[in-house]
């Protein structure tokens, strides 16, 4: 089948806003006695060097009244056997009243640095300190210091790639629609592969 090229299209820019594959994260944050979890689809990592990671959330979510709070939060990347969880803490809202962690089955440990919620099912979490919080529109782009490593050892091979033999990571398409990765074709492209010969060239035109 010949793929046909990308076309202009009269609609809202919003029309295809998280409809794309993507990886979701759940968060999670913690103020005195109260607690919350919620599944965040815009996130990225921002910095290797200090380490810093981001995520969108609205202001009227209840994470974000905790996170502001406790100056903290924590990022977690889930396999696919609970994307039915990651699915329904981004549905229902601790501002009904509904304790999220309880509906879910979501077992958590306290954050050794911050207090955040560590979610035990997690192949991957960091733990965060909010330092800064950056308006873009209807949500606040939270930059987090990443403050605290955790993961499940067995789950990632001497490279550190996850092994998708222990815990396939899950896609998110929108719509409600997940798909568990790992099943399909590998493709590796070493960045060697990709330069020139250094020969000839003078050190600064490498």
């Amino acid at each position: 089948m010949t793929a046909r090229p990308v076309q202009r299209v009269d609609a809202p820019p919003t029309r295809f806003f998280g409809y794309y594959p993507g990886v979701p994260t759940v968060v999670t944050a913690a103020h005195e006695d109260d607690r919350n979890v919620l599944a965040v689809g815009w996130h990225a990592a921002l910095s290797h060097d200090p380490p810093m990671y981001g995520v969108a959330i609205a202001a009227a979510r209840y994470t974000h009244r905790l996170g502001v709070a406790s100056g903290a939060f924590a990022v977690h990347f889930l396999p696919f056997e609970h994307a039915r969880a990651v699915a329904g803490v981004g549905t229902l809202s601790r501002n009904d009243g509904v304790d999220k962690f309880a509906r879910f089955g979501l077992r958590a440990t306290v954050g050794a640095v911050t207090g955040a919620p560590i979610l035990e099912d997690a192949y991957l979490a960091y733990e965060c300190r909010l330092s800064q919080r950056v308006p873009t529109g209807d949500h606040e782009w939270w930059i987090g210091e990443v403050v605290a490593l955790h993961h499940r050892p067995e789950a990632f091979d001497e490279r550190g790639l996850l092994r998708r033999d222990v815990a396939p990571a899950q896609a998110y398409y929108g719509r409600a629609t997940y798909e568990a990765l790992g099943t399909g074709e590998l493709a590796t492209f070493p960045p060697d592969g990709f330069r020139e010969p250094a020969e000839g060239r003078t050190e600064g035109e490498r």
